[in-house]
């Protein structure tokens, strides 16, 4: 089985589909989601902790993540959104994702790769399909919790992070300054 295979068989485990792989010019760069770990709360940061001491703390998980997508508008009309994809030498790619009605992101995810690494530990990206929305999950020995935000196109902060990728980050490439550019609503080839 190759590697795009092997992703959409797991995805799909996991209660997702794979409709498609962002071409890096098309969306800022999934590294720059996690930003969203380091916006103050009044900026519009929205945090949600589930302690693993909860019983039943993993459907509670996967019930705030799914609200919390909705609330923020990650997960569109459609159910489709952005989800940050590893490839076999550590990049990060967009992977285009429509989730199903039925699905995993605490515990079938992590433990396939999708959504995490490990069987109850998310750590994951996911983005609204206009870049405007992202929740981060992330996890320790005594809490799952999500990070999240909307417009973020309207916060100071992430707009000269990502004018930093766009003007002054060469080593990450042209594909990383394009998309960084339309993200940023400037013409892209500037």
């Amino acid at each position: 089985m190759d590697r795009l295979q092997e992703i959409v068989q797991k995805t799909s485990l996991a209660g997702v589909s794979l409709l498609r792989f962002v071409a890096p010019r098309e969306m800022i760069t999934p590294a720059f989601a996690w930003e969203v770990n380091s916006l103050p709360s009044g900026l519009g940061r929205v945090d949600v902790e589930i302690p693993r001491a909860v019983d039943g703390y993993s459907s509670l998980a996967n019930s705030a993540w799914f609200a919390m997508a909705k609330d923020l508008y990650v997960i569109d009309e459609r159910r489709e959104f952005l989800l940050a994809i590893e490839d076999d030498m550590g990049d990060l790619y967009w992977g285009q994702m429509c989730l199903a009605k039925e699905w995993d992101f605490i515990e079938v995810g992590p433990t396939l790769g999708v959504t995490g690494s490990r069987k109850g530990f998310p750590s994951f990206a996911a983005m609204s399909l206009d870049g405007d929305s992202a929740i981060i999950g992330h996890s320790d020995d005594a809490l799952i919790s999500f990070t999240g935000a909307a417009r973020l196109k309207e916060i100071p902060v992430l707009r000269e992070s990502a004018t930093r990728l766009a003007f002054h980050s060469p080593h990450l490439g042209k594909d990383a300054a394009f998309s960084a550019r339309t993200w940023l609503g400037l013409d892209p080839s500037g």
